[in-house]
């Protein structure tokens, strides 16, 4: 990858820009497993699942874009872990949501302390 990607993704990001980059990078990867599943199962293609997948996946992507900006993850870093939690979609979030639940210590799914 050529050195000056890293600064032009960054301007971007200034700008705002670069999450829409982010974002199609998540509904990406989340059409990708949608894809993947419905090939895998035999199941018919369905639009209306597919925008709800591009939904999960595109709010994944997001929140792993912010959660890695405040660690100061590298732009390509970051690009790569909102694919991959496109394609994880909830599954990201559940995996997000038990990590905080036991840093604060709330246990169980019950919110319960």
């Amino acid at each position: 990858m050529p050195n000056e990607t890293g600064p032009i993704l960054k301007s971007l990001i200034d700008l705002g820009l670069g999450y829409v980059w982010f974002l199609l990078l998540a509904i990406w990867g989340g059409t990708v497993n949608y894809l993947t599943r419905r090939k895998k199962d035999k199941l018919p293609f369905s639009v209306v699942e597919l925008i709800g997948e591009w939904a999960i996946s595109g709010f994944a992507g997001i929140i792993t874009v912010l959660i890695c900006q405040e660690m100061g993850l590298s732009a390509t870093i970051t690009a790569a872990t909102a694919g991959i939690a496109g394609h994880m979609g909830g599954r990201s979030i559940f995996m997000l949501e038990q990590h905080f639940q036991n840093r604060i210590g709330i246990k169980g799914n019950s919110g319960d302390k």
